[in-house]
Order: structure tokens, then C-alpha cells, then sequence
């Protein structure tokens, strides 16, 4: 993955996350069965295979420890940052966290500025 593939990839997922994280404040956790890409959970996907487990109740410690097993193994800089961020947003998601602050933790992870455009209207802001 490139810097600039990072980037790209990195601005659609923080908003997509971001939303699903409102979505779960509002509707709970199995709200959410239908944003999960069964095709991509398959292929484990960080966002989608975790989103499954915590769907499905794992526990969080069980969801941690398998994404961090899977992102263990690649070597490209980029592309574990970027499925490190889609762990991060699952723990989050699972946890009911304030989408504002997933966000925050999520873009904690790159050098990219934030701009109001790439996160949604945020209902719960610190």
C-alpha cells in the first residue's frame, strides 16, 4: 500500500466507522448485523471480521487477540497501520464509545489533518 493508498483508504474508513459508531449509540450493537460485509468478514477483513465477532458477542479480549494475531503477520508499514485503525474502531464500536472519540484515536494513528468534511455530523461531541 502506498502513502497515498493509505490515505485514500484511511479518510473513507474513519468516516464509514465513525458512522457506525452512531449508529451503535443509537441502535445497539446487533443494529449492525446488516453493515457487516459477510464476503469481507470471509477474507478477515479487520473491520468486518471483527464487526462480526463483536456483532455475535465475543468477548473483547477474544476479538483483540485474534485481529492482533492476524496484523502480526503484515509487513507492509501502511497496510498494518491501516488494519491496526480497523481494530481500533472495532474495540470502540464494541464499547459504545463516543464515535467523537473513536475518531480521535482513529486518526491518532496518522499525520493527517482533520477536516470537518471527513467525519459525519458527529450527535455527541465532548
Amino acid at each position: 500500500m502506498t502513502k497515498d493508498d493509505f490515505i485514500k483508504a484511511y479518510t473513507e474508513f474513519a468516516h464509514t466507522a465513525m458512522t457506525l459508531a452512531m449508529k451503535e449509540r443509537r441502535e445497539g450493537l446487533l443494529a449492525l448485523d446488516s453493515d457487516v460485509d459477510g464476503q469481507k468478514a470471509g477474507q478477515r477483513d479487520i473491520f468486518h471480521y471483527g464487526l462480526q465477532f463483536a456483532v455475535n458477542g465475543f468477548a473483547p479480549e477474544i476479538i483483540d487477540k485474534i485481529l492482533s494475531n492476524i496484523i502480526a503477520q503484515e509487513k507492509d508499514e501502511y497496510t498494518r497501520t491501516f488494519k491496526t485503525i480497523q481494530k481500533e474502531a472495532v474495540m470502540g464500536i464494541q464499547a459504545a464509545d463516543n464515535p467523537f472519540i473513536i475518531g480521535c484515536i482513529l486518526n491518532s494513528y496518522t499525520d493527517i489533518p482533520v477536516k470537518d468534511e471527513q467525519w459525519p455530523d458527529l450527535e455527541e461531541t465532548p
